[in-house]
């Protein structure tokens, strides 16, 4: 039972928060899909979604050379698989444990019915969004290519279709690797396929132009905006397809919140035939804004529109927000004229099952979860995201960066350059109108590789760092020239090299991605760090845009270390972060990495291909670490207990090698409230008043069985409370009431299976107990995957190397022995092999674990033996090449 309640004192009234909360996000999510997916028309326009019923087939076989050909072979076709978009070709394979992931070719075709309602419309195909390469055929006629995965585009299929009949729409993704497409070193799988909505527009002939860079042709801008009025500025491009010219009247009426018109605009023009007209100079004044912010997300209307001879020809709607802000390199960010502190965090966009294929409901959950947490701010890393996202921070009030996917390092040329200012236009264009986003970046850590792509500590090659740097510029150039109201970006990580060569004076915000602590150093080297650059570089304004640490709720240890993936040690990460970014005035402010875990092939840790930084699982289950900075960041009333990563704990009594086995164990409590009490099967442990960052913590006495912990919070008036049951197994010295017994060895942490047995911290031998005999504890490289290890990753992340023997003191009886061995060097055939005896018998010889089954490959040896005479369980290790290892020891007891 884990519910989280709040009441009033003298009051009726108990809201189940937690259950509240989901049912009715979940009756607006549904409300919203169903709004989304409303086919618009009207007598200028329609747009429909033609998401439904498309043929699919992976790869470039012969035959498909011919595949957007309308008389395409039938029967083949027929045994195409059978999708509706959005769509990826890599749900599942980015996480296998082959050596690469689908990349290159995957083919969609779908007939549709133009019926006789368009004859003489113009009709537009409408995608937003295929990874990464997409050449779209109608009817067998090119119709265009698009370049980078990550920006929609819009191609004009007027003259292709034909009225009345069947049109054949057929599309070739590729999202093979290609030297002139950023990303091309990616921490993050680049899922192939159509993965968002496609869709149908129709025009009349004089519309807004809408082959712009994929945007809608209209762009607003508010360049001049203050508490007592607000200036509005409008560029609509206009277009001409009819066969003589045309007079048009232009117009942009403004409506507040509350559907009063506060503004109109007019402007005539003639537009000769074939032609488009370029309306930038349309501007106005607004007088007693009310303003946008995330704390009042409130929204203007823009109703854009053409008539001809007093006939309404075309419309276009788009919602604005009014809000000003300016940087200072030691106030940090001025936001409607006031200090405010961006409290935020990064997103990708895939989740489990799914690739990048989200519906608009799951991109609009989401949000929510971000919204709820008590951040005003999200990084869309690295990437430009769903329409619907934009949309959603808008309405929701987050505030948002949105960059190019520029990162780790390019192979310059004139094309990569090219290609990547124009996504760079796309980026901007499309999503001009959106009160929420602040910045635009240009790249994320470009010299982590260099341009042969290979990692390197530092870039050595001069000519490089130029043209990295010459292209950073180009990209901030673009961005300054198409929209010089909003402010640019770029993230940095540790190297030197982007200060030598000059990249770090391009933007307008500094922003660096810091991990002291995790991968090296220590906690306390973030702010030494921040602010020495602050010192040195006292000229430029800073931004927190990484931080954070990984974690699997599968492992956890009260005391815990560097990059042991445990929840504690997470949790303690970020609230040393959290606490010295709220001692620095002089930050912009600062973005967890990263609010999801998320795909990243060929990456280790404690789950494999998958980065696990977030706060939130890739299921979106939230971790313990997530309710951290509710805490700190959502004013509403709260108290968690931050063990939900947690809830199978073991120990026992009794003098043991160290205290983290103990049956008394600590209880983190996470409350912005002025007092919590907590709970333990009724008994109290005493009230506490939380820290400056909302946490609080007492020993709870476990006991075996279910353990009972409640939690009740105050605040004035006001009380919440929160429960959760833990199951502890509490073992005795003697594991005499064990009928498992597992060791995770090398490891000082409990790793919790998916039978729900939990392996055991490992340990020196105590006499009379367990733990192993000579050797050293070591942790197994982060870019090294453990193969056949599904659901036993924790049980390889560690080992005990040079290994003489390892002792049980377990009773007599006939038991089950499971020996788990995985070799994560590279080690030769050979190279090394050794013997294993249980209680004196050999059973392993010359055993070598890479020569025989490959490097890093888990690798499982079950044996039945007899202990008797109370001798307890031994195993010997007699090395005949290197060192002898071993990872883990399971026990069952037959009877």
């Amino acid at each position: 039972m884990n519910n989280i309640t709040m009441r009033f004192k003298k009051s009726t009234l108990t809201m189940k928060n937690k259950i509240f909360s989901i049912k009715v996000i979940s009756a607006i999510l549904l409300l919203v899909n169903s709004l989304l997916f409303t086919v618009s028309v009207n007598a200028q326009r329609s747009k429909s979604s033609i998401n439904d019923s498309w043929k699919f087939h992976q790869g470039g076989v012969a035959f498909a050379q011919r595949a957007h050909q309308k008389n395409f072979p039938l029967p083949i076709d027929d045994l195409w698989e059978t999708v509706s978009l959005p769509h990826c070709w890599n749900t599942n394979d980015p996480f296998d444990d082959e050596e690469s992931y689908l990349r290159g070719i995957g083919w969609y075709r779908k007939f549709i019915k133009i019926d006789s309602i368009y004859m003489g419309k113009s009709l537009f195909l409408q995608f937003e969004g295929a990874n990464q390469v997409s050449d779209v055929y109608v009817n067998g006629i090119f119709a265009g290519q698009h370049k980078g995965g990550y920006t929609g585009f819009t191609f004009d299929i007027t003259n292709y279709v034909k009225i009345g009949e069947e049109n054949l729409i057929a599309v070739q993704v590729d999202n093979s690797h290609d030297n002139t497409i950023t990303p091309l070193s990616i921490g993050f799988a680049l899922y192939g396929g159509i993965y968002r909505d496609v869709w149908l527009l129709s025009t009349n002939k004089i519309h807004f132009k809408q082959t712009h860079y994929g945007s809608n042709g209209v762009y607003i801008s508010t360049p001049d905006v203050s508490a007592k009025k607000a200036g509005i500025s409008i560029r609509s491009l206009v277009e001409n397809k009819s066969e003589l010219e045309q007079k048009v009247q232009v117009s942009h009426e403004v409506y507040d919140a509350k559907g009063t018109k506060v503004l109109d605009l007019h402007k005539n023009v003639s537009i000769a035939a074939g032609k488009s007209v370029d309306f930038n100079d349309m501007q106005g004044i607004v007088n007693n804004p009310e303003l946008w912010s995330p704390e009042n997300p409130v929204l203007y209307t823009v109703i854009s529109s053409i008539e001809v001879d007093g006939n309404l020809i075309d419309e276009v709607k788009n919602s604005i927000g009014f809000r000003w802000f300016s940087l200072d390199k030691d106030k940090g960010l001025l936001f409607n004229g006031e200090k405010y502190t961006l409290k935020g965090t990064n997103r990708h966009q895939d989740m489990d099952g799914f690739g990048s294929a989200l519906s608009n409901t799951q991109h609009i959950q989401d949000m929510l979860w971000i919204k709820n947490m008590g951040a005003n701010f999200v990084r869309l890393a690295h990437y430009p995201q769903d329409p619907i996202v934009l949309e959603t921070a808008d309405k929701l009030g987050l505030l948002v960066w949105v960059e190019i996917p520029n990162l780790n390092y390019i192979v310059p040329s004139s094309e990569i350059t090219a290609i990547s200012a124009h996504r760079t236009k796309e980026m901007i264009y499309q999503n001009f109108n959106h009160p929420s986003i602040m910045f635009w970046g240009s790249m994320n850590e470009l010299f982590l590789w260099d341009k042969d792509a290979t990692r390197k500590a530092k870039i050595e090659d001069p000519i490089y760092r130029k043209q990295v740097r010459d292209f950073v510029f180009c990209m901030d150039s673009v961005i300054r020239n198409t929209d010089p109201s909003r402010l640019t970006t770029l993230a940095i990580h540790g190297s030197k090299d982007y200060d030598i060569a000059n990249i770090t004076q391009i933007p307008d915000m500094v922003s660096v991605n810091q991990y002291s602590g995790w991968y090296s150093g220590s906690f306390s080297g973030f702010g030494g760090y921040l602010d020495n650059r602050h010192k040195t570089y006292n000229d430029q304004v800073l931004f927190i845009s990484e931080y954070g640490a990984g974690s699997d709720v599968r492992v956890n240890i009260t005391m815990p270390k560097r990059f042991d993936f445990t929840g504690k040690y997470q949790r303690m990460f970020h609230k040393s972060y959290l606490k010295q970014i709220n001692d620095r005035e002089y930050l912009v402010g600062s973005a967890v990495w990263s609010q999801f875990d998320f795909s990243q092939p060929h990456t280790g840790g404690s789950i494999g291909h998958i980065n696990q930084k977030g706060l939130q699982k890739f299921d979106r289950t939230p971790k313990d670490v997530y309710y951290f900075y509710k805490a700190n960041w959502n004013p509403d009333p709260m108290v968690y207990i931050a063990s939900r990563d947690w809830i199978i704990r073991c120990g026992w009594n009794g003098k043991v090698a160290h205290d983290i086995l103990r049956n008394e164990q600590e209880v983190d409590v996470y409350s912005n409230m002025s007092e919590v009490e907590l709970f333990h099967n009724g008994v109290s442990l005493g009230k506490k008043q939380p820290d400056e960052l909302k946490e609080a913590s007492w020993k709870v006495p476990f006991v075996e069985g279910v353990n009972k912990i409640k939690t009740i919070a105050t605040k004035e008036e006001l009380v919440v409370e929160d429960i959760l049951e833990i199951n502890f197994k509490e073992y005795n010295l003697e594991f005499n009431d064990a009928q498992f017994l597992a060791i995770n060895v090398g490891s000082h942490y409990e790793f919790v299976d998916d039978a729900g047995l939990v392996w055991l911290p490992d340990q020196k031998y105590v006499d009379k107990h367990y733990g192993w005999i000579e050797g050293k504890t070591a942790m197994v490289n982060k870019d090294v995957i453990i193969l056949n290890a599904k659901n036993k990753e924790p049980l390889y992340d560690y080992y005990h190397e040079g290994i003489s023997a390892y002792k049980l003191n377990v009773p007599n009886g006939n038991y089950d022995v499971e020996l788990y061995f995985a070799d994560a060097i590279k080690f030769k055939s050979g190279e090394r092999m050794f013997d294993v005896l249980i209680n004196g018998n050999k059973v392993l010889t010359d055993f070598d674990i890479t020569g025989s089954y490959g490097f890093a490959t888990g690798v499982g040896k079950a044996f039945v033996i007899e202990i008797v005479d109370g001798k307890g369980l031994s195993l010997d290790f007699v090395s005949k090449e290197g060192e002898a290892l071993l990872n883990g020891i399971k026990l069952r007891k037959i009877y």
